[in-house]
């Protein structure tokens, strides 16, 4: 009977193995074994190199470079998406009761932007910070900047702007789902929290921040991985310029694979963003087993 069982089971699990095998483990050694090559182009062959391309990554400003603006891109976006999707969560969930229905109307409006696709969403900012789009308008005519300005063209502001976009299009999911750990926080706890006289800030650090620690820690690791990974905002809008103080890994793999034509390069800069994801995945998997310990 339990050989029985296992050969249905092995059956019934072998077309997802063979999919996944195909779609993930092939393509992802591929790229490993790639990454050991020189311009691995077919027509004109292969080299093997060994490491080469590894200490090419590392001896690269324009490599180092994309690492710090990743850095800052990363960790500006999930630092931004926590705080804002905690505090609407907190806004919404202690005045439902006084907004009322507007409050499913608002919370529509909100999710909007997830809503979109990131060349929609980039073609609309495209609109707003466009030399002589909305933002420089409003701006000169309410006397605030002497001229039209170039935001995306200014290698001060494009990073920045960037996050801004990225923030904008991401942070419904992130509200929405903070907002849905929220709600399973029991109301008995403010009630026992009010009765012994706790202020509104005591009860968020000793009771809200607690019970959806975890829910926050998950979205972290998503957005972190998820920002690491982002490339249409940054291709829609800024191309990794101007100077590339845009440029991030993803558009620094894109380039060096399909404008310089060097796969064996890209392959390898390709496994070392996959080390940075594992790392991360590894001490949130770390963190989160401590915690339930823990508990």
């Amino acid at each position: 009977m339990i050989r029985k069982n296992t050969k249905l089971g092995i059956m019934f699990t072998a077309p997802l193995i063979i999919f996944l095998a195909l779609t993930t483990f092939f393509p992802l050694l591929h790229v490993i074994i790639t990454g050991f090559y020189r311009n691995y182009l077919p027509e004109r062959g292969a080299v093997f190199v060994f490491f080469e391309n590894y200490k090419i990554i590392f001896q690269d400003q324009d490599f180092m470079q994309a690492l710090a603006n990743t850095a800052v891109y990363v960790l500006s976006v999930t630092a931004l998406h926590l705080l804002l999707a905690v505090a609407l969560a907190v806004f919404f969930d202690r005045h439902t009761q006084i907004i009322g229905k507007i409050a499913y109307l608002v919370r529509g409006i909100i999710i909007i932007p997830w809503l979109l696709s990131w060349t929609v969403a980039a073609a609309i900012w495209l609109l707003i910070l466009n030399p002589s789009g909305v933002l420089s308008s409003v701006l000169v005519y309410l006397g605030l900047t002497p001229r039209l300005h170039i935001w995306l063209g200014d290698p001060d502001y494009a990073l920045t702007w960037i996050i801004i976009i990225t923030v904008w299009k991401s942070l419904p999911f992130f509200f929405m789902l903070t907002y849905a750990a929220l709600m399973t926080v029991s109301s008995e706890l403010y009630e026992s929290a009010n009765i012994d006289g706790a202020s509104h800030w005591q009860q968020f650090w000793s009771i809200t921040l607690p019970m959806i620690k975890q829910t926050l820690m998950t979205l972290a690791v998503l957005d972190i991985v998820w920002c690491i990974r982002q490339y249409e905002v940054i291709a829609f809008t800024t191309g990794g310029g101007p100077l590339g103080s845009t440029r991030t890994l993803s558009i620094k793999i894109y380039q060096t694979a399909f404008e310089n034509l060097r796969f064996g390069l890209a392959s390898a800069q390709g496994v070392v963003v996959l080390l940075i994801c594992s790392v991360i995945a590894m001490i949130y998997i770390k963190v989160h087993t401590q915690s339930e310990v823990k508990q």
